[in-house]
Protein backbone atom coordinates (compact mmCIF):
# COMPACT_ATOMS: atom_id res chain seq x y z
CA UNK A 1 0.00 0.00 0.00
CA UNK A 2 1.62 3.79 -1.09
CA UNK A 3 1.87 6.09 1.57
CA UNK A 4 -0.91 8.32 0.40
CA UNK A 5 -3.26 5.32 -0.07
CA UNK A 6 -5.84 4.87 2.97
CA UNK A 7 -7.29 1.46 3.92
CA UNK A 8 -10.62 0.70 3.46
CA UNK A 9 -13.20 1.02 6.15
CA UNK A 10 -13.77 -2.10 8.46
CA UNK A 11 -17.46 -3.33 7.78
CA UNK A 12 -18.31 -2.68 11.52
CA UNK A 13 -16.57 1.06 10.60
CA UNK A 14 -18.94 2.46 7.77
CA UNK A 15 -17.18 5.44 6.46
CA UNK A 16 -20.60 8.04 7.61
CA UNK A 17 -19.65 6.85 11.04
CA UNK A 18 -23.37 5.55 11.70
CA UNK A 19 -24.17 2.63 13.54
CA UNK A 20 -24.24 0.27 10.26
CA UNK A 21 -23.01 -3.32 10.40
CA UNK A 22 -22.61 -5.22 7.61
CA UNK A 23 -21.89 -9.16 8.19
CA UNK A 24 -20.25 -10.97 4.94
CA UNK A 25 -19.13 -14.54 4.14
CA UNK A 26 -18.70 -16.72 1.89
CA UNK A 27 -19.40 -20.05 0.66
CA UNK A 28 -17.57 -22.48 -2.30
CA UNK A 29 -19.35 -23.48 -5.32
CA UNK A 30 -17.72 -26.65 -7.02
CA UNK A 31 -18.15 -28.48 -10.10
CA UNK A 32 -17.79 -31.95 -10.38
CA UNK A 33 -14.18 -32.17 -9.82
CA UNK A 34 -14.33 -30.56 -6.89
CA UNK A 35 -12.72 -26.90 -8.65
CA UNK A 36 -14.20 -23.94 -7.28
CA UNK A 37 -16.14 -21.96 -9.97
CA UNK A 38 -17.49 -19.52 -7.41
CA UNK A 39 -18.38 -18.17 -4.00
CA UNK A 40 -22.43 -18.06 -2.47
CA UNK A 41 -21.92 -14.48 -0.57
CA UNK A 42 -24.56 -14.24 2.61
CA UNK A 43 -24.67 -11.08 3.61
CA UNK A 44 -26.86 -9.46 7.04
CA UNK A 45 -27.00 -6.11 8.20
CA UNK A 46 -27.81 -4.69 11.98
CA UNK A 47 -28.22 -0.69 12.81
CA UNK A 48 -26.87 -0.50 16.78
CA UNK A 49 -28.11 2.16 19.00
CA UNK A 50 -24.83 3.86 19.37
CA UNK A 51 -21.41 3.34 18.72
CA UNK A 52 -21.05 2.20 22.70
CA UNK A 53 -23.82 -0.22 22.26
CA UNK A 54 -23.65 -3.54 24.25
CA UNK A 55 -22.52 -6.66 22.38
CA UNK A 56 -24.92 -8.59 20.06
CA UNK A 57 -27.43 -5.00 19.60
CA UNK A 58 -28.84 -4.60 16.51
CA UNK A 59 -31.68 -6.74 14.98
CA UNK A 60 -29.95 -8.01 11.90
CA UNK A 61 -31.70 -7.43 8.29
CA UNK A 62 -31.24 -8.50 4.77
CA UNK A 63 -30.43 -11.16 2.32
CA UNK A 64 -29.68 -13.60 4.71
CA UNK A 65 -31.63 -12.72 7.56
CA UNK A 66 -35.20 -13.53 8.56
CA UNK A 67 -37.67 -11.36 5.94
CA UNK A 68 -38.79 -7.65 7.70
CA UNK A 69 -35.95 -8.37 10.02
CA UNK A 70 -33.76 -4.98 11.63
CA UNK A 71 -34.14 -1.24 11.49
CA UNK A 72 -33.09 -0.70 8.29
CA UNK A 73 -35.81 -2.28 5.84
CA UNK A 74 -36.79 -2.72 2.38
CA UNK A 75 -34.99 -1.06 -0.84
CA UNK A 76 -32.43 1.46 1.99
CA UNK A 77 -31.36 -1.82 3.19
CA UNK A 78 -30.95 -3.85 0.32
CA UNK A 79 -29.33 -1.11 -1.31
CA UNK A 80 -26.84 -0.24 1.43
CA UNK A 81 -25.76 -3.90 1.75
CA UNK A 82 -25.22 -4.59 -1.66
CA UNK A 83 -23.14 -1.10 -1.93
CA UNK A 84 -20.90 -2.86 1.56
CA UNK A 85 -20.11 -5.56 -0.80
CA UNK A 86 -19.27 -3.53 -3.71
CA UNK A 87 -17.63 -0.81 -2.29
CA UNK A 88 -16.36 -1.39 1.55
CA UNK A 89 -15.35 -4.70 0.81
CA UNK A 90 -15.16 -5.17 -2.89
CA UNK A 91 -16.45 -8.60 -5.20
CA UNK A 92 -12.43 -9.11 -5.92
CA UNK A 93 -11.43 -9.13 -1.82
CA UNK A 94 -14.18 -11.87 -1.48
CA UNK A 95 -13.88 -14.07 -4.38
CA UNK A 96 -11.10 -13.34 -6.97
CA UNK A 97 -11.62 -14.07 -9.91
CA UNK A 98 -14.33 -16.47 -9.31
CA UNK A 99 -18.38 -15.68 -9.53
CA UNK A 100 -19.75 -14.56 -6.57
CA UNK A 101 -23.38 -15.62 -6.49
CA UNK A 102 -25.33 -12.69 -4.78
CA UNK A 103 -28.73 -13.27 -3.32
CA UNK A 104 -30.39 -10.23 -4.55
CA UNK A 105 -34.18 -8.70 -3.12
CA UNK A 106 -37.50 -6.79 -4.74
CA UNK A 107 -36.29 -3.40 -3.14
CA UNK A 108 -32.87 -3.83 -4.59
CA UNK A 109 -33.98 -4.24 -8.07
CA UNK A 110 -36.96 -2.12 -8.02
CA UNK A 111 -34.27 0.46 -6.83
CA UNK A 112 -31.03 -0.56 -8.67
CA UNK A 113 -32.89 -2.40 -11.55
CA UNK A 114 -28.95 -3.41 -13.03
CA UNK A 115 -26.84 -3.54 -9.97
CA UNK A 116 -23.25 -1.77 -10.38
CA UNK A 117 -21.05 -5.00 -11.44
CA UNK A 118 -20.08 -6.76 -14.38
CA UNK A 119 -22.42 -9.59 -16.02
CA UNK A 120 -19.22 -11.76 -16.00
CA UNK A 121 -18.23 -11.30 -12.08
CA UNK A 122 -21.72 -12.13 -10.84
CA UNK A 123 -24.23 -14.92 -10.56
CA UNK A 124 -27.53 -12.93 -8.91
CA UNK A 125 -29.66 -15.49 -6.81
CA UNK A 126 -33.68 -14.40 -6.77
CA UNK A 127 -36.11 -16.57 -4.88
CA UNK A 128 -38.86 -18.29 -6.38
CA UNK A 129 -41.76 -15.85 -4.85
CA UNK A 130 -39.99 -12.77 -5.88
CA UNK A 131 -39.30 -14.11 -9.70
CA UNK A 132 -43.24 -14.80 -10.13
CA UNK A 133 -44.14 -11.49 -9.10
CA UNK A 134 -45.23 -9.42 -11.83
CA UNK A 135 -43.82 -6.69 -10.94
CA UNK A 136 -40.04 -8.48 -11.46
CA UNK A 137 -40.15 -10.52 -14.06
CA UNK A 138 -39.28 -7.28 -16.69
CA UNK A 139 -36.92 -6.72 -14.48
CA UNK A 140 -35.52 -10.39 -14.62
CA UNK A 141 -35.97 -10.18 -18.19
CA UNK A 142 -33.70 -7.58 -18.96
CA UNK A 143 -31.00 -8.40 -16.46
CA UNK A 144 -31.06 -11.86 -18.25
CA UNK A 145 -30.63 -10.05 -21.72
CA UNK A 146 -27.95 -7.91 -20.75
CA UNK A 147 -26.19 -10.98 -19.73
CA UNK A 148 -26.36 -11.70 -16.42
CA UNK A 149 -26.51 -15.05 -14.81
CA UNK A 150 -29.71 -15.82 -12.97
CA UNK A 151 -29.71 -18.22 -10.34
CA UNK A 152 -33.56 -19.41 -8.73
CA UNK A 153 -33.34 -20.74 -5.73
CA UNK A 154 -36.14 -21.63 -2.71
CA UNK A 155 -38.34 -23.38 -5.12
CA UNK A 156 -41.66 -24.69 -3.83
CA UNK A 157 -41.49 -27.65 -5.36
CA UNK A 158 -40.50 -29.31 -8.43
CA UNK A 159 -43.44 -28.45 -10.65
CA UNK A 160 -42.22 -24.96 -10.62
CA UNK A 161 -43.39 -22.68 -13.18
CA UNK A 162 -41.34 -23.64 -16.61
CA UNK A 163 -41.52 -20.08 -18.17
CA UNK A 164 -39.18 -19.30 -15.69
CA UNK A 165 -36.16 -21.41 -17.18
CA UNK A 166 -36.55 -18.92 -19.89
CA UNK A 167 -35.01 -16.26 -17.60
CA UNK A 168 -33.04 -18.18 -15.13
CA UNK A 169 -30.10 -20.25 -16.57
CA UNK A 170 -29.07 -21.63 -13.21
CA UNK A 171 -31.52 -23.54 -10.61
CA UNK A 172 -30.68 -24.87 -7.05
CA UNK A 173 -32.26 -27.43 -5.35
CA UNK A 174 -32.03 -28.60 -1.87
CA UNK A 175 -30.87 -31.79 -1.76
CA UNK A 176 -31.24 -31.99 1.61
CA UNK A 177 -35.07 -30.87 1.82
CA UNK A 178 -36.51 -33.27 -1.70
CA UNK A 179 -36.98 -36.83 -2.56
CA UNK A 180 -34.59 -38.32 -5.45
CA UNK A 181 -38.57 -38.63 -7.17
CA UNK A 182 -39.39 -34.96 -6.61
CA UNK A 183 -35.10 -34.04 -7.72
CA UNK A 184 -35.84 -36.23 -10.69
CA UNK A 185 -38.76 -34.32 -12.09
CA UNK A 186 -37.47 -31.08 -11.51
CA UNK A 187 -33.75 -32.28 -12.96
CA UNK A 188 -35.86 -33.63 -15.95
CA UNK A 189 -37.23 -29.83 -16.82
CA UNK A 190 -33.75 -28.04 -15.83
CA UNK A 191 -32.26 -30.44 -18.56
CA UNK A 192 -34.80 -29.83 -20.94
CA UNK A 193 -33.97 -25.93 -20.90
CA UNK A 194 -30.56 -26.89 -21.17
CA UNK A 195 -30.17 -24.70 -17.67
CA UNK A 196 -27.56 -25.55 -14.72
CA UNK A 197 -27.97 -27.85 -11.77
CA UNK A 198 -27.02 -26.73 -8.45
CA UNK A 199 -27.46 -29.01 -5.42
CA UNK A 200 -27.22 -27.33 -2.36
CA UNK A 201 -27.43 -28.14 1.25
CA UNK A 202 -24.85 -31.50 0.77
CA UNK A 203 -24.07 -32.15 4.33
CA UNK A 204 -21.44 -35.43 3.37
CA UNK A 205 -19.30 -37.01 0.59
CA UNK A 206 -22.11 -39.38 -0.16
CA UNK A 207 -24.70 -36.94 -0.93
CA UNK A 208 -21.79 -35.31 -3.11
CA UNK A 209 -21.37 -38.42 -4.96
CA UNK A 210 -24.98 -39.38 -5.18
CA UNK A 211 -25.95 -35.83 -6.40
CA UNK A 212 -23.32 -36.08 -9.25
CA UNK A 213 -25.18 -39.35 -10.41
CA UNK A 214 -28.06 -37.88 -10.79
CA UNK A 215 -27.19 -35.08 -12.60
CA UNK A 216 -26.16 -31.91 -11.30
CA UNK A 217 -23.35 -30.32 -12.26
CA UNK A 218 -22.37 -27.69 -9.41
CA UNK A 219 -22.48 -28.37 -5.49
CA UNK A 220 -22.70 -26.60 -2.67
CA UNK A 221 -22.83 -27.52 0.89
CA UNK A 222 -21.09 -28.18 4.28
CA UNK A 223 -19.71 -31.71 2.41
CA UNK A 224 -16.45 -30.12 1.07
CA UNK A 225 -15.56 -29.73 4.48
CA UNK A 226 -15.87 -33.30 5.96
CA UNK A 227 -13.62 -36.17 5.41
CA UNK A 228 -13.93 -37.94 2.06
CA UNK A 229 -13.97 -41.66 3.15
CA UNK A 230 -17.16 -42.79 5.41
CA UNK A 231 -15.11 -46.27 6.27
CA UNK A 232 -12.81 -46.12 8.93
CA UNK A 233 -9.45 -46.49 8.94
CA UNK A 234 -6.51 -46.33 10.29
CA UNK A 235 -5.20 -42.87 11.02
CA UNK A 236 -1.72 -42.12 9.01
CA UNK A 237 0.33 -42.04 12.06
CA UNK A 238 3.35 -41.01 9.75
CA UNK A 239 1.65 -37.78 8.63
CA UNK A 240 0.39 -37.15 12.19
CA UNK A 241 3.93 -37.33 13.48
CA UNK A 242 5.48 -34.04 13.18
CA UNK A 243 2.09 -32.58 13.99
CA UNK A 244 1.74 -34.45 17.09
CA UNK A 245 5.31 -33.02 18.07
CA UNK A 246 4.62 -29.48 17.14
CA UNK A 247 1.06 -29.97 19.22
CA UNK A 248 3.32 -30.86 22.37
CA UNK A 249 5.34 -27.90 22.01
CA UNK A 250 2.88 -25.77 21.11
CA UNK A 251 1.45 -26.30 24.72
CA UNK A 252 4.80 -26.55 26.59
CA UNK A 253 6.79 -23.94 25.06
CA UNK A 254 9.21 -25.03 23.13
CA UNK A 255 13.05 -23.88 22.90
CA UNK A 256 15.01 -23.14 19.53
CA UNK A 257 16.83 -26.53 19.37
CA UNK A 258 13.79 -28.39 20.04
CA UNK A 259 12.22 -26.85 17.38
CA UNK A 260 15.22 -26.91 15.02
CA UNK A 261 15.53 -30.80 15.76
CA UNK A 262 11.83 -31.45 14.77
CA UNK A 263 11.79 -29.51 11.77
CA UNK A 264 15.29 -31.21 10.74
CA UNK A 265 13.54 -34.72 11.37
CA UNK A 266 11.02 -33.67 8.08
CA UNK A 267 12.37 -32.92 4.95
CA UNK A 268 9.53 -31.47 3.41
CA UNK A 269 9.01 -28.98 6.79
CA UNK A 270 12.80 -28.18 6.16
CA UNK A 271 12.81 -26.90 2.80
CA UNK A 272 8.88 -25.47 3.20
CA UNK A 273 10.80 -23.30 6.19
CA UNK A 274 13.53 -22.21 4.62
CA UNK A 275 11.36 -21.64 1.38
CA UNK A 276 8.31 -19.88 3.02
CA UNK A 277 11.36 -17.40 5.45
CA UNK A 278 12.81 -16.71 1.83
CA UNK A 279 9.72 -15.45 -0.01
CA UNK A 280 8.63 -12.10 -0.71
CA UNK A 281 6.24 -11.86 2.15
CA UNK A 282 9.52 -11.27 4.58
CA UNK A 283 11.76 -9.47 2.19
CA UNK A 284 14.99 -10.83 3.43
CA UNK A 285 17.78 -8.69 1.64
CA UNK A 286 20.02 -11.98 2.20
CA UNK A 287 19.39 -15.53 1.68
CA UNK A 288 18.47 -17.74 4.82
CA UNK A 289 20.45 -21.49 4.27
CA UNK A 290 19.86 -23.09 7.50
CA UNK A 291 17.14 -24.16 9.94
CA UNK A 292 18.60 -22.79 13.03
CA UNK A 293 19.05 -19.43 11.52
CA UNK A 294 14.82 -19.26 10.23
CA UNK A 295 14.25 -20.52 13.55
CA UNK A 296 16.06 -17.62 15.16
CA UNK A 297 14.62 -15.21 12.85
CA UNK A 298 11.05 -16.51 12.92
CA UNK A 299 11.13 -17.22 16.93
CA UNK A 300 9.45 -20.24 18.78
CA UNK A 301 5.79 -18.77 18.47
CA UNK A 302 6.17 -18.57 15.00
CA UNK A 303 7.64 -21.49 13.96
CA UNK A 304 5.34 -23.66 16.38
CA UNK A 305 2.73 -21.58 14.72
CA UNK A 306 4.12 -22.17 11.09
CA UNK A 307 5.01 -26.14 11.49
CA UNK A 308 1.52 -26.14 12.61
CA UNK A 309 0.16 -24.98 9.75
CA UNK A 310 2.67 -26.81 6.87
CA UNK A 311 1.65 -30.26 9.01
CA UNK A 312 -1.97 -29.89 8.49
CA UNK A 313 -2.33 -28.32 5.11
CA UNK A 314 1.36 -27.94 3.62
CA UNK A 315 1.39 -31.98 3.01
CA UNK A 316 -1.89 -32.85 1.98
CA UNK A 317 -3.65 -33.54 -1.39
CA UNK A 318 -7.24 -31.55 0.07
CA UNK A 319 -7.86 -28.73 -2.33
CA UNK A 320 -6.40 -25.15 -1.86
CA UNK A 321 -9.77 -23.80 -0.74
CA UNK A 322 -10.22 -26.46 2.35
CA UNK A 323 -6.47 -24.98 3.34
CA UNK A 324 -7.68 -21.65 3.01
CA UNK A 325 -10.53 -22.27 5.28
CA UNK A 326 -8.74 -23.63 7.85
CA UNK A 327 -6.47 -21.09 7.96
CA UNK A 328 -9.43 -18.77 7.89
CA UNK A 329 -10.60 -20.26 10.51
CA UNK A 330 -7.95 -20.85 13.29
CA UNK A 331 -7.06 -17.11 12.47
CA UNK A 332 -10.67 -15.71 12.77
CA UNK A 333 -10.57 -17.91 16.07
CA UNK A 334 -7.10 -16.02 17.21
CA UNK A 335 -8.84 -12.84 16.84
CA UNK A 336 -11.62 -13.42 18.54
CA UNK A 337 -9.98 -14.45 22.09
CA UNK A 338 -8.55 -11.21 21.72
CA UNK A 339 -8.28 -9.47 24.87
CA UNK A 340 -9.87 -12.39 26.86
CA UNK A 341 -8.33 -14.03 29.94
CA UNK A 342 -10.34 -17.07 29.64
CA UNK A 343 -8.51 -18.16 25.95
CA UNK A 344 -5.28 -18.00 24.96
CA UNK A 345 -5.49 -16.52 21.24
CA UNK A 346 -2.40 -19.14 19.92
CA UNK A 347 -4.74 -21.42 21.67
CA UNK A 348 -7.63 -20.62 19.91
CA UNK A 349 -5.30 -20.52 16.18
CA UNK A 350 -4.22 -24.11 17.02
CA UNK A 351 -8.34 -25.04 17.77
CA UNK A 352 -9.20 -23.37 14.83
CA UNK A 353 -6.82 -25.34 12.12
CA UNK A 354 -7.43 -28.44 14.12
CA UNK A 355 -11.14 -28.29 13.64
CA UNK A 356 -10.82 -29.20 9.82
CA UNK A 357 -8.26 -31.64 10.63
CA UNK A 358 -10.84 -34.29 9.75
CA UNK A 359 -11.18 -33.27 6.20
CA UNK A 360 -7.79 -32.58 5.74
CA UNK A 361 -6.55 -35.56 6.37
CA UNK A 362 -9.77 -37.60 5.40
CA UNK A 363 -9.76 -38.99 9.42
CA UNK A 364 -12.81 -38.65 12.04
CA UNK A 365 -11.72 -36.28 14.01
CA UNK A 366 -12.15 -37.86 17.26
CA UNK A 367 -9.54 -40.63 15.91
CA UNK A 368 -7.24 -37.49 14.84
CA UNK A 369 -7.33 -36.27 18.23
CA UNK A 370 -6.49 -39.59 19.75
CA UNK A 371 -3.16 -39.45 18.17
CA UNK A 372 -2.00 -35.66 19.50
CA UNK A 373 -1.05 -34.37 22.93
CA UNK A 374 -4.06 -32.02 23.63
CA UNK A 375 -5.86 -30.57 26.74
CA UNK A 376 -9.28 -32.12 27.80
CA UNK A 377 -10.60 -28.31 27.34
CA UNK A 378 -9.17 -28.25 23.56
CA UNK A 379 -10.59 -31.81 22.92
CA UNK A 380 -14.00 -30.67 24.38
CA UNK A 381 -13.89 -27.63 22.57
CA UNK A 382 -13.34 -29.20 19.16
CA UNK A 383 -15.82 -32.01 19.92
CA UNK A 384 -18.60 -30.67 21.91
CA UNK A 385 -18.20 -26.49 21.43
CA UNK A 386 -17.64 -26.84 24.97
CA UNK A 387 -16.37 -23.88 27.09
CA UNK A 388 -15.04 -20.94 25.92
CA UNK A 389 -13.13 -21.95 23.20
CA UNK A 390 -15.81 -23.52 21.57
CA UNK A 391 -17.79 -21.20 22.01
CA UNK A 392 -15.42 -18.91 19.94
CA UNK A 393 -14.94 -21.83 17.86
CA UNK A 394 -18.66 -22.05 17.34
CA UNK A 395 -19.03 -18.17 16.31
CA UNK A 396 -16.02 -18.44 13.42
CA UNK A 397 -17.62 -21.75 12.12
CA UNK A 398 -21.57 -20.04 12.06
CA UNK A 399 -20.35 -17.35 10.64
CA UNK A 400 -18.50 -19.19 7.56
CA UNK A 401 -21.87 -20.66 6.61
CA UNK A 402 -23.81 -17.45 6.47
CA UNK A 403 -25.66 -17.82 10.85
CA UNK A 404 -25.23 -14.48 11.56
CA UNK A 405 -28.18 -14.76 14.31
CA UNK A 406 -26.29 -17.61 15.87
CA UNK A 407 -25.99 -16.62 19.89
CA UNK A 408 -22.29 -17.07 19.16
CA UNK A 409 -21.97 -14.80 16.77
CA UNK A 410 -24.12 -12.12 17.96
CA UNK A 411 -22.10 -12.22 21.27
CA UNK A 412 -19.02 -10.87 18.96
CA UNK A 413 -21.38 -8.69 16.63
CA UNK A 414 -18.60 -5.72 17.55
CA UNK A 415 -15.85 -7.31 15.94
CA UNK A 416 -16.64 -10.74 14.32
CA UNK A 417 -17.13 -9.01 10.32
CA UNK A 418 -13.45 -7.49 10.97
CA UNK A 419 -12.30 -10.73 12.49
CA UNK A 420 -13.39 -13.09 9.51
CA UNK A 421 -12.33 -10.33 6.49
CA UNK A 422 -9.06 -9.64 8.22
CA UNK A 423 -8.33 -14.19 8.42
CA UNK A 424 -9.16 -14.15 4.69
CA UNK A 425 -6.81 -11.86 3.66
CA UNK A 426 -4.51 -13.37 5.68
CA UNK A 427 -5.76 -16.94 5.17
CA UNK A 428 -5.04 -16.48 1.46
CA UNK A 429 -2.17 -14.68 1.24
CA UNK A 430 -0.53 -17.30 3.67
CA UNK A 431 -1.59 -20.37 1.05
CA UNK A 432 0.49 -18.31 -1.25
CA UNK A 433 3.60 -18.46 0.78
CA UNK A 434 3.03 -22.19 1.70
Amino acid sequence: MSAAAQPAPRPDEPPDGAGWRAFLSRQPVLDGGRRVTGYRISYASAEVEAAGAAPGAGALAGAAAAPGAGALTGARAATRLFGDILTVVGLEELVGDALAHLPVTPGLLLTLGAPPVRPDQVVLRVAHEYAVDPELRPILDSLAGRGYALSLYDLPGPQFAPELLSTFGMIELDFAAWGEAELGVALGAVAAARATALAVGLRDEAEFARAGELGFSLFAGPFFSSPRTTAVRDVPVAGLSTLASVARMQGAGATVEELEAVIDRDLGLSVKLLRYINSAYFGMRSKVTSIRQAVMMLGARGVTRWAMMVALTGGTEAPVELSVMALTRGRMCELLAAGRSDVAPDEMFMIGLLSLADALLDTPLDRVLQELPLAEHVEAALLERAGPAGEILDAAMSYEIGSFSADSVQAHSGNVAAAYLDALRWARDTVQDL
